[in-house]
């Protein structure tokens, strides 16, 4: 008997499935009870239950509706095999053969022209398996289609659409049934067969299972239905069908359907009176055209009856129609439902198939129940993006908890419509929420490459053949654990590593053919056996030694290879080695069996694992394992090409989804996905965004279906309709909704899913607030929409985060919320003494005063704390340099000035510098072929003009001067010997340069050497030479200090200092410093203007538009986080002390060319 329960209530369903199974148990204690569910979710689920009510779930299945009624099959009818000849993996690999025999044919003429130009046979296999899905749909869904083409008959419906579909069926079924011998059934033809064979009485009833459960299917193929229908007659058949309705509610319409059909009526009728009045007959409308559209809206309303149910409804609806047309007998177990929520009216309304909205009450809202204002069972959140829907979801998770102490994490279910685009966003949120406000969760339904790293790396890896196998990519795939567990690296090893590549110059490309693959000209330079060919030398033999020359290859040795580090060369070799050893077999077309056994040795040699990632590997295996029965069944014996196997792997591995930790006790995050209506106390719905819920798929151009549709078809909008619709009639206590509605960018607003938008308007014109029953219909619905829906802030430490009315959870932004920052300890504070446990004289070195002023603060971590700060990591280049940057520029113009500014080179200046290009190819410093030319004779042209003052300063050198100097600034007691030496000194005066601008810190180095010198008596000017991109090539001058004790005074005060940045950091910041002091200049005159110093002070520190502040710093940020008045005030003071006299000594030069730059 087939027997209809229908029920509101997943819960009263249980309740009966339980009750069936006690009150009558299965005689054969070894005999399975079978229970069709739509889904693993809802198997877990009833599993659950079950165990519960019964004391132990056990020796029950669980089938899919597709795998059962096949299984019925082979059990009824004779020859019926295990698996399909038809089924679509089949039929995939079976137009692989075909499809190419049918193209000189003129039906497929498109077809012929798609596939032009497929040489590695992508197209086909693609096309093949679109031909393949949409075959599969006729089958369930068209099956007086397939039948009339393989009777050779015209389907009138179709009419001449695509010619070639009836052809290729007629040609598939013969090629599956004469030349293989297969099977010709397939679940068209079945059907009928199944149904007959069970009327006949000829039934192996032994075969069968003694009954059957449907549980909470929302909607089956027609087919299907019919199918247990006439299994019906010979077992008991109960389908427990979640009714949203009490009511029949099959033939209901949306209003915007109804709309539609209104206006075409009102049309026809405008069309029929018009030709009526040419042909001068009587028109048969009583009344105008308007009285008669008036008439059919009264069957319009009745036939709305809830405009929700009637709008998200038609999957379900579909399914009650078709169960209607048959007289079952059936049990309605409806359970009424409290009008105490908005949640509770909006169920109930659907329930009772009713709504309130009355258009011709507009004055008043008396017409419609109320809401209190306190209610929080239906919530709309508006958010920035996808992260701020999740930080405010864990705030409103925990206030839920707070408000009802029986609401536990498990009755707390969040769905989204692509988890795997949320899952980072969970993690970083719920994952790294403190104890307190720790909430245990569980994320479900992620594709396996993303749960898996060694699915993702193995997908990488049989994608080889078409990479171009760039530096970050092959990083990133070492980096993979079970990788760098193979490879015997760790973590400091991988870290060392990556630098490694980066210094040697590897940007993308094995080895030289690797560009040839693209069709670019061959070069080996920036490959990866350039970089590692640079290490081992480095390894070999020291940098300074000649090139390296291989054939028409030269290396430079990269010298960061020595020592222990060597091992780690090796490792990096053996590594890209077994690379290049894959991607050349992974290249070759071969038989399923030969890729199985190089995918598996592929598994062994870039892979070690422990036991989740043998799980992961074994799923590798098993896919490799079922393509081999696929390709049996389907009597494919071709060789397979590598587009087509990386395909296949690629699309069966990332789309296999991962539901394992479904119902695991914690708050379950999950994808919308059928039958996933579960009752839960809270159910939440994040990224309800228009356009991307309901999900689009644009059908196939080719898909006969489209625009032909029937009831019963299944569309992913639809279902998408119907899922958000059971979502919410499957929360108990509260409904909470979530979307992008503001722009992250500008602020400006969203809109959300039209299903939210369906949701808000109904709420709007049904409903309103407790106290707002006399307001206008569109006042009081409004007020009720923006009571619960709420627009949240774009960050959560703003203010009104913590002063709304829900409030947020996350005290650690409460500080930066009060504009206090966070608190922490001083650390600015000063040390012991520098100078304790020392004796006198205290011995200064000239150079480490110098280095001092580069950035004293930097000096202090470095040298008195002994703390660097590592620099952050650059991202990854994969492109080799086709130009310069700023950077690249200048140390190849100081490489190069040095080279030109060597005393033997003017012998032979043409052959030094084809030497110093080649030295520079081979360091891979130097840009490609005629790129790199180019890049050289600009850099070349902007260093000999510096050259060119240099020589012009540089005549007549003289010998170096020893400085010693006697300082007494920390005492009488307690004298400092400053102590160096005075190069590149010549007659012209001290001599100073650099191949880019000048800057800030030049200046200062430069000024101590000339104060030094002035200090020892000497008398002449320091000359600066510098080049600038607008000035050209810059010439500063240092004019002699009048006096050695005027000299000796202003060093005083540096070396003062200099002990002073050893015991606490003092705030000089040399762009800053010069900033201020360049504020000072008007019209090339010192004039004291404080306000416009501080100000261009704190833009150069700070941040701007296009500009990174020199507050950015590692070491300046740690001691000075933010610019604030004290700080500006200090700055401006030592940047006076410091740097003002240097620059007023070059404005009163006359001889000066040029003003310091930065």
């Amino acid at each position: 008997m087939f027997t209809v329960y229908h029920s509101n209530k997943v819960d009263t369903l249980k309740i009966l499935l339980v009750h069936l199974i006690k009150a009558a148990p299965l005689e054969n204690p070894f005999e399975k009870e079978q229970i069709l569910v739509q889904s693993p979710g809802m198997s877990q689920w009833l599993k659950m239950a079950l165990a519960q009510e019964l004391g132990v779930a056990a020796n029950i299945d669980f089938p899919l509706p597709a795998t059962f009624i096949w299984e019925m099959f082979t059990h009824v009818l004779p020859d019926v095999p295990k698996r399909s000849a038809f089924n679509k993996e089949a039929m995939t690999w079976k137009l692989m053969e075909l499809l190419p025999t049918q193209l000189e044919l003129d039906a497929f003429s498109p077809l012929k022209s798609y596939l032009k130009d497929d040489a590695d046979q992508s197209k086909l296999y693609q096309l093949a398996e679109k031909i393949a899905d949409i075959f599969d749909g006729y089958l369930v869904y068209r099956p007086d289609w397939i039948e009339a083409w393989e009777k050779g008959e015209t389907v009138d419906e179709i009419g001449e659409e695509h010619p070639w579909q009836p052809i290729l069926w007629k040609q598939l079924y013969d090629y599956t049934v004469i030349h293989q011998q297969q099977s010709h059934y397939h679940r068209a033809n079945l059907y009928q067969r199944f149904i007959e064979a069970l009327a006949s009485g000829h039934v192996p009833v032994e075969k069968l299972p003694k009954r059957l459960f449907i549980f909470g299917i929302s909607s089956l193929p027609p087919r299907y239905m019919d199918a247990l229908k006439a299994l019906g007659e010979h077992i008991d058949v109960h389908l427990m069908f979640t009714n949203p309705c009490q009511h029949y509610w099959g033939d209901i319409r949306d209003r915007k359907y109804l709309a539609r059909i209104e206006n075409q009526r009102r049309k026809q009728l405008a069309l029929n009176e018009h030709t009526l009045s040419v042909t001068g007959e009587i028109s048969p409308l009583k009344g105008d055209i308007e009285s008669n559209v008036a008439e059919d809206e009264l069957h319009i309303n009745s036939a709305v009856g809830n405009s929700l149910l009637a709008s998200m409804g038609k999957l379900g609806r579909d399914n009650l129609y078709l169960l209607a047309q048959d007289d079952n007998e059936e049990h309605e177990l409806f359970i009424d439902i409290p009008r105490d929520t908005l949640l509770q009216q909006l169920q109930a309304d659907i329930l009772h198939l009713e709504e309130h909205q009355d258009d011709h009450i507009l004055d008043s809202s008396t017409h419609k129940p109320t809401i209190n204002s306190q209610d929080r069972s239906l919530t709309i959140h508006a958010c920035h993006s996808p992260m701020r829907e999740v930080e405010v979801l864990h705030d409103e998770l925990l206030a839920m908890f707070d408000r009802d102490p029986t609401l536990k994490p498990r009755d707390v279910i969040v769905m989204v419509a692509d988890i795997n685009a949320y899952s980072p966003y969970i993690q970083a949120v719920f994952g790294n929420a403190p104890g307190e406000r720790f909430i245990p969760y569980s994320i479900s339904d992620r594709t396996a490459n993303q749960e898996s790293p060694i699915l993702n790396a193995f997908i990488q890896l049989v994608n080889l053949p078409h990479s171009r196998c760039l530096a970050s990519e092959l990083l990133e795939l070492l980096e993979t654990p079970a990788m760098m567990n193979r490879f015997e690296l760790d973590d400091s090893e991988f870290e060392l590593a990556k630098r490694w590549v980066e210094e040697s110059g590897i940007r993308w490309g094995l080895n030289g053919t690797t560009a040839q693959e693209f069709e670019l000209p061959e070069t080996e330079q920036n490959t990866w056996q350039f970089g590692l060919s640079r290490m081992l030398l480095g390894y070999a033999m020291p940098a300074s030694t000649a090139l390296f020359e291989h054939g028409e290859h030269a290396y430079a040795p990269y010298n960061e290879v020595q020592g222990m580090n060597a091992e780690l060369a090796g490792k990096l070799a053996h590594f890209i080695e077994t690379v290049s050893c894959y991607r050349t077999l992974l290249a070759q077309t071969q038989a399923i069996d030969e890729w199985r056994e190089v995918l598996s040795n592929l598994l062994d040699d870039f892979f070690a694992v422990d036991l989740d990632g043998e799980m992961a590997l074994k799923s590798i295996r098993d896919t490799l394992v079922s393509l081999k029965e696929q390709l049996a069944d389907a009597g494919y014996q071709e060789d397979i090409a590598p587009a087509i196997i990386s395909e296949y792997l690629t699309n069966k591995l990332s789309g296999t989804r991962v539901s394992q930790r479904f119902l695991a006790g914690q708050v379950n995050f999950c994808t919308l996905m059928p039958m996933r209506s579960i009752p839960f106390k809270a159910v939440c719905l994040l990224g309800m965004n228009d356009g991307v819920y309901p999900r689009s798929m644009p059908p196939e151009g080719f898909d006969l279906m489209n625009g032909r549709t029937r009831r019963g078809d299944r569309s992913r909008r639809d279902d998408d309709r119907y899922l958000f619709l059971e979502a919410m009639l499957s929360a108990q206590q509260s409904l909470y909704i979530s979307y992008v509605g503001r722009s992250i960018q500008d602020n400006t607003e969203r809109v959300p899913s039209v299903l939210v938008s369906e949701l808000l308007e109904y709420c709007q014109q049904n409903y309103c607030l407790v106290g707002d029953e006399a307001l206008p219909s569109d006042d009081s619905g409004k007020k009720l929409v923006d009571k619960i829906s709420t627009v949240h802030t774009m960050v959560p430490f703003s203010p009104q985060t913590f002063l709304s009315e829900a409030g947020s959870y996350a005290k650690e932004w409460l500080p930066a919320a009060l504009r206090q920052g966070m608190p922490s300890g001083e650390f600015n504070l000063p040390l012991d003494d520098y100078l304790l446990d020392v004796s006198y004289p205290l011995e200064l070195d000239l150079v480490e005063l110098q280095r001092f002023w580069r950035l004293p603060v930097q000096y202090f971590f470095n040298r008195r704390l002994k703390v660097v700060f590592e620099p952050p990591l650059a991202v990854m280049e994969d492109d080799e340099p086709f130009a310069l940057d700023g950077l690249n520029s200048y140390q190849l113009r100081d490489s190069l000035l040095d080279v030109l500014l060597s005393v033997d080179v003017q012998a032979d200046k043409e052959a030094r510098l084809q030497q110093f290009i080649q030295q520079q190819r081979a360091q891979g410093k130097l840009p490609v072929g005629a790129f790199g030319e180019l890049e050289f004779e600009a850099n070349r042209v902007q260093t000999e003009e510096v050259l060119e003052k240099i020589h012009f300063l540089c005549q007549s050198p003289l010998d170096d001067f020893e400085v010693n100097i006697t300082s007494h600034v920390l005492g009488e007691s307690k004298p400092v010997q400053l102590t160096g030496w005075l190069t590149k000194r010549f007659q012209s005066g001290l001599v100073r340069y650099r191949s880019g601008s000048i800057r800030s810190q030049d200046l200062l180095a430069a000024w101590i050497d000339h104060l030094c010198h002035a200090a020892m008596g000497g008398v002449s000017k320091t000359h600066l030479v510098g080049y600038d991109r607008k000035e050209g090539v810059v010439h500063q001058i240092l004019p002699p200090v009048e006096s050695s004790e005027q000299a000796k005074q202003l060093l005083d005060e540096l070396i003062r200092l200099f002990y002073q940045g050893m015991t606490s950091p003092i705030a000089y910041f040399p762009k800053t410093a010069l900033a201020c002091i360049e504020a000072g200049f008007s019209r090339g005159k010192w004039v004291e203007d404080e306000e416009k110093s501080l100000k261009k002070m704190s833009e150069c520190f700070n941040d701007g538009y296009a500009t990174t502040g020199e507050g950015n710093n590692t070491y300046i940020a740690r001691i000075w986080p933010t610019w604030n008045d004290e700080l500006a005030q200090q700055a401006r003071l030592l940047s006076c002390l410091v740097l003002q006299a240097p620059r007023l000594q070059l404005m009163d030069s006359a001889d000066a060319v040029g003003s310091a730059s930065e």
